[in-house]
């Protein structure tokens, strides 16, 4: 059996063709440098951030800056992740949100918008919004990096329920899981709505601790929500986000094979 080889990709945030030059720095360049330990000649893949992929060889490396030097060889656009998944997530206590940004942008969600309901019970002051939506930023990208995601999922603004209920009218599918929902699956719903259109934007609803109240679901239903089940088990807040999205992904997405 060979040797097992496993790629990293670094994303560029710009338009790169055949043959350009750039430099690489900072902690990418330092991850490339020390971690990696690669070397003048080795080939890097390089993203958009979007749904291009370009393939680089270091022709430098300076390891003081530190900084790597790259050529252009190749360049490919490929498909982006479908469908386009947002979870509507009610903020959790403590460090919970950074697990739920990680594990479900390895499943493939394209957007997180981070929601207060009346459950919530995290407070983040207006002077700290920025330095913790600074750090979300940087976890989806460790995390796309990591899974070799094409993309970087976005993070919107913080959104009171009421706010977020008026995005609905944005999406083919708007889901809400709900413990008091016992006959209504997920795939029972797919099933009935492939009958008659593509499903191709998704929203997922997932309450904080304690879940949603009875009038938050009636509010998500008249504006467009399907109260949904995920089987008999009372589930986390960290945990039913990644299990509903991880059935739409299996379902109409790639994760079930194409």
């Amino acid at each position: 059996m060979g040797e097992v080889i496993f790629m990293s990709r670094f994303f560029v945030f710009q338009d790169l063709n055949i043959n350009d030059q750039i430099t690489i720095s900072g902690e990418d360049a330092h991850h490339i440098i020390r971690v990696l330990r690669y070397q003048t000649g080795d080939v890097i893949h390089i993203s958009d951030g979007a749904n291009t992929e370009s393939i680089g060889v270091i022709l430098d490396i300076d390891t003081q800056g530190p900084s790597v030097k790259l050529k252009i060889i190749e360049k490919n656009k490929v498909e982006s992740i479908s469908p386009y998944i947002t979870l509507f997530q009610g903020l959790p206590k403590g460090e919970k949100f950074d697990w739920i940004l990680q594990k479900n942008t390895e499943i493939g969600v394209s957007e997180f918008i981070p929601i207060i309901t009346q459950r919530t019970v995290v407070n983040i002051s207006p002077s700290k919004l920025g330095h913790r939506k600074n750090r979300w930023g940087k976890i989806v990208k460790e995390a796309a990096k990591q899974c070799m995601r094409m993309d970087i999922p976005k993070i919107g603004d913080v959104l009171s329920f009421d706010l977020a209920l008026q995005e609905i009218k944005k999406y083919s599918l708007c889901i809400i899981p709900w413990e008091n929902e016992k006959e209504i699956s997920i795939r029972h719903i797919i099933k009935d709505m492939n009958e008659n259109k593509s499903i191709s934007k998704i929203a997922v609803f997932i309450g904080s601790e304690g879940g949603f109240s009875k009038d938050e679901v009636e509010k998500a239903k008249a504006a467009g929500a399907v109260p949904v089940s995920l089987g008999p088990r009372i589930l986390r807040t960290e945990t039913a986000g990644i299990v509903a999205c991880s059935v739409l992904m299996y379902e109409i997405g790639d994760m079930g094979g194409k």
